[in-house]
């Protein structure tokens, strides 16, 4: 099996570990040393409990894998400072994974907070 298809597999292998799963650091551990990437996976699972992300695409190319998907979660626990509000979002996302050496070493993450704070009631944008 290529590069690119060795890491495009880890990374999937990680998406089903976590995907509509409450998240922990062990299992985080598994695949990666990333803090940044831990600590808003954490921070995330925190504010919206088990989410789900729903790849709609991966692509890979030697180190880097990128993820198209969907965010999906109810927000049960409070996140940047805003209590609960029982709402179920959906935010489109990208993830860029660099891997090496079967270990995610780096992740860049996209997604469309805007969106998130208006599905959440927090913010309204003008008619």
């Amino acid at each position: 099996m290529e590069k690119a298809e060795k890491n495009k597999k880890l990374v999937l292998q990680l998406a089903s570990k976590l995907s509509g799963r409450i998240k922990t650091e062990a299992v985080l551990r598994e695949f990666t040393d990333a803090e940044n990437y831990i600590k808003g996976v954490l921070l995330h699972d925190k504010g919206f409990p088990g989410y789900h992300i729903f790849i709609e695409s991966i692509t890979a190319e030697g180190d880097d894998v990128i993820v198209e998907g969907i965010f999906r979660g109810e927000h049960r626990g409070e996140m940047y400072g805003v209590p609960p509000t029982y709402k179920t979002v959906e935010i489109p996302m990208m993830v860029r994974y660099r891997v090496r050496n079967n270990r995610i070493v780096e992740v860049f993450p996209l997604s469309d907070q805007m969106l998130l704070f208006e599905q959440l009631g927090i913010l309204r944008t003008p008619s």
